[in-house]
């Protein structure tokens, strides 16, 4: 009696398994087994349907079988290693690979396996060479090319990576993957345009291809098309709901695009999904961090630092939550642990700076922003220099800046500052005379302002959602924190498109200025906005916000003046005494729906008030992106 099968029996239900139809394919091989119970062949088929049904386990059982029957079946060694390796069994998946080989030493397809194992273990020059040894026996073996891609692509030897995808697209045009990889490829080179038209054939010939929509939305967003990036992110997941690295990318996009609650939901549900997600942790902590959500922030770095402990990314946005809520001697150890992780992390480094400097650490600041070669920590450095008086070494440093065509307000503010102590004049790129920039708007002679400014306001500081965050400069009063233009849903869209509009129109009324200011002004920019109450004798005191452009303020409720200038606000060049002149500085009378904008280099305080009513502003910044 035959052990197996005729082979119009075995046909039949090799049909069935290449059509995907594992269930039938199952119970018709079971019920064959009854006629063929010493059937190596059946015993291999059940294996392999097994593994199509996700039993790895009875996948395994059923190899063993056939190899018990027949031991030198070597297509059921290389089946068996193939489940192995997808169990995460990389060495026992490489030793069932290499018994194939040894029963069948021309198996190029267990040859390209082998490859695929090895490189799972990262060993990528042997997994190299067994992928050359599958194309030596056979050249025509699109496969092997496209995983040699991969593995040069690991290597870092890009070129010869996406010689061999084009090889593997020569003798299968159709071959989708291969598409895709070489996409990654040329993303790894740098030539994003080429990798999106890898992507778009790949697409082409797989319109269902979910790998292929994320890969494009991440080329898309390192060009810098965002919403272009969040469709094709959407239409991966549309294609396969549970991609958990697509939910996370498209969480990124949605928090570049300021849509942080939507951007909340999306790394809940890449953690769902793969719950060690450690960089949907720490970006989940990011965006906590600009809801102004500060304990959650920190419950999710904490989380991510559980999983991964060296994250050194990780343990600087820690640093920056501890610092925010005033633990700053944690805060430090959480910086310089980061460093310690990560020698010459800038982010780190220039966090450090941050904290010594608000600190009054000023030598200990210089220091550790010298150590930080970025557009953001030489500023910082030369504010330290000015206000340590190290006159020689500001102006050595001010002088590079200004030779590097370095535009932004620090810098503006300080070399203002430095003519009235020094008496020095340098050339001022950002804005020589700040004080003729400033601008204010009566907003009630253009809106509704009452139910448009005043009723949102009510809402949010009404709302027990939103939370406030500590504020040193801030006496008898309370600021909200995160970005109010993003985490109030739809209650700020009008407020929003009103600032647009009076942003534009202070760039058209001083369109004629030489300043740096207007002739450099940024080619895209972001608000930032949040809210301030000050009950009676509350005051803010001078200060500037060094990371914009232009700051403004909008009066929701200005209380009646029991002094002439009670709780208005005041716009200088410096705030020292000898400043004090009135060239210097300019106070303004604001009322219930003023608005002021002025450069972001003048230092601005209010000046106290004493009423039963609370005087609230609404506060935002131009910050370039």
């Amino acid at each position: 009696m035959p052990q197996d099968p005729p082979n119009d029996q075995l046909d039949h239900i090799i049909k069935l398994y290449t059509q995907g139809q594992m269930q039938q394919t199952l119970s018709q091989t079971i019920q064959m087994q009854e006629k063929f119970p010493n059937s190596a062949i059946l015993y291999n088929i059940l294996g392999a349907t097994n593994v199509g049904l996700g039993n790895l386990d009875a996948a395994i059982v059923s190899y063993k079988q056939a190899l018990k029957i027949k031991p030198d079946f070597a297509e059921t060694y290389n089946n068996m290693g193939a489940a192995l390796k997808e169990m995460g069994s990389l060495e026992l998946a490489i030793d069932s690979y290499k018994k194939a080989l040894k029963i069948k030493p021309d198996y190029f397809v267990a040859y390209n396996n082998l490859g695929n194992s090895l490189m799972g273990k990262g060993d990528v020059e042997q997994a190299i060479d067994s992928y050359r040894q599958a194309l030596k026996i056979n050249p025509d073996y699109a496969i092997a090319y496209n995983s040699l891609g991969n593995a040069l692509t690991v290597q870092g030897d890009i070129g010869s990576a996406i010689e061999s995808y084009k090889k593997a697209i020569k003798i299968k045009p159709d071959y989708a993957d291969a598409y895709n990889n070489m996409g990654n490829s040329l993303m790894g080179k740098g030539d994003v345009e080429q990798a999106i038209a890898c992507y778009k054939n790949a697409l082409g010939l797989n319109p269902g291809f979910a790998d292929a929509f994320n890969n494009m939305g991440n080329a898309l967003k390192e060009k810098g098309d965002l919403e272009q990036a969040r469709e094709s992110y959407k239409k991966a997941l549309k294609i396969k709901p549970d991609y958990a690295e697509a939910h996370y990318n498209l969480g990124s996009i949605l928090w570049k695009l300021n849509r942080l609650k939507d951007a909340v939901e999306c790394f809940k549900k890449a953690i769902t999904l793969k719950s060690d997600y450690v960089e949907a942790h720490n970006n989940l902590g990011l965006t906590f961090n600009d809801l102004g959500k500060f304990r959650d922030a920190k419950i999710s770095y904490e989380k991510a630092l559980s999983l991964k402990p060296d994250y050194a990314e990780a343990h600087c946005n820690l640093g920056v939550i501890l610092k925010g809520l005033g633990r700053l001697e944690d805060a430090e150890a959480s910086f310089k642990h980061a460093i310690t992780l990560k020698p010459g992390d800038t982010e780190a480094d220039y966090n450090l700076g941050l904290l010594l400097f608000e600190n009054g650490q000023l030598e200990k600041a210089s220091a550790q922003f010298k150590l930080v070669d970025s557009r953001k920590s030489k500023p910082y450095l030369l504010r330290c220099l000015y206000l340590q008086d190290e006159k020689q070494s500001f102006y050595d440093q001010l002088d590079y800046l200004i030779g590097q065509g370095e535009t932004n307000a620090m810098i503006g503010s300080l070399c203002s500052r430095s003519e009235i102590r020094y008496g020095v004049k340098r050339p001022n790129l950002f804005c020589g005379d700040p004080l003729k920039h400033v601008l204010k708007i009566d907003l009630g002679e253009k809106c509704d302002f009452n139910n448009i400014f005043v009723k949102a306001s009510e809402n949010i500081l009404n709302d027990d959602r939103v939370s406030y965050k500590s504020q040193g400069l801030l006496a008898n009063g309370n600021q909200t924190a995160g970005n109010l233009f993003a985490i109030t849903d739809n209650l700020m869209c009008e407020i929003e498109e009103i600032i647009h509009s009076e942003i534009d129109n202070y760039r058209a009324h001083f369109k004629d200025s030489e300043e740096g200011l207007i002739k450099n002004w940024p080619t895209s920019y972001s608000l930032n906005g949040w809210l301030v109450s000050m009950k009676s004798g509350g005051e803010l005191a001078a200060h500037m916000h060094e990371t914009s452009w232009i700051s403004g303020s909008i009066y929701i409720n200005v209380p009646l003046k029991s002094k002439v200038n009670s709780g208005n606000l005041v716009v200088c060049i410096d705030d020292e005494e000898c400043a004090a002149g009135a060239d210097k500085k300019l106070i303004i009378n604001v009322v219930t729906g003023s608005m002021c904008l002025f450069p972001s280099s003048l230092l601005h305080y209010t000046i106290p008030f004493e009423s039963d009513e609370e005087r609230i502003v609404l506060a935002f910044d131009v910050a370039p992106k």
